[in-house]
């Protein structure tokens, strides 16, 4: 007859229930995951069936701890852990979309933002680099990456452990400035010939003043930057795939 103790299911529970939270965080605030679209109780059953292939790996916290206010409080930190690793992943495509701004700001299409009742002041160049980005992020398996992120996290960082060293070594301000560099380096070239094309614009205005700018400033502005995004959004691939893996790595160093 096989008999079982509370303390022996306290001990799987506590191996099943942290690594649970930890992914379902991630799951939570991680990009395509957290999307409307991917169901909560889907979401929910791939963490649960990920935790139990992930339980029998991950060294186990203290299943006394579990009871009362601490139990509670490791839980919390289990979630706030996976919250920070998919949270970061999302910080990327932050740095796509304000390339994006930026770039539809020197287009001058901002301003039609205003007319959008769906995405209030954004633009639609935002919008599509940060949907060309995510579709990128799809295709050169972005979403497994981040899943081999946390379940190795537990070899580094053990369910119910301390994360007062994992908060330590990741620093946000040198994370802010590797996805401002980002942004910037991706919306610079259409802001190089942007700025070319508005140059020769005021040029051509102090030659022949007659021309209506307004007229045909925008036509061209707008035409030349969507021949650059035609070029352009093909290549977004190679660094998205760097910053990914740079973003994994600082997380799992």
């Amino acid at each position: 007859m096989i008999t079982l103790t509370d303390q022996q299911l306290l001990t799987w529970l506590s191996a099943f229930l942290l690594p649970f939270f930890r992914i379902l965080g991630m799951m939570s605030s991680a990009p395509v995951f957290s999307n409307r679209s991917f169901g909560a109780r889907a979401r929910v059953a791939l963490c649960a069936a990920i935790a139990l292939l992930v339980a029998p790996f991950a060294v186990p916290a203290d299943p006394a701890a579990l009871t009362g206010a601490a139990g509670l409080g490791m839980v919390a930190q289990e979630v706030a852990v996976g919250l920070t690793i998919g949270f970061v992943a999302r910080l990327l495509f932050t740095g796509f979309e304000m390339a994006g701004e930026i770039i539809g700001l020197q287009m001058g299409l901002s301003f039609a933002g205003f007319f959008d009742p769906n995405a209030g002041t954004g633009n639609a160049v935002g919008r599509l680099v940060n949907s060309v980005s995510l579709l990128s992020f799809v295709a050169i398996n972005g979403p497994l990456a981040l899943l081999g992120v946390v379940i190795q996290s537990f070899d580094w960082l053990p369910a119910g452990g301390s994360v007062t060293d994992f908060l330590a070594t990741r620093s946000p301000v040198q994370l802010g400035g590797e996805l401002f560099g980002l942004a910037l380096s991706l919306a610079l070239p259409f802001m190089a010939l942007l700025l070319f094309v508005n140059m020769a614009l005021g040029i051509i205005s102090r030659v022949a003043p007659q021309f209506n700018l307004f007229a045909i400033g925008f036509p061209i502005t707008i035409a030349a930057g969507l021949t650059l995004l035609t070029i352009g959004l093909p290549m977004l691939e190679a660094p998205l795939a760097l910053h990914l893996d740079r973003l994994l790595a600082h997380l799992s160093r």
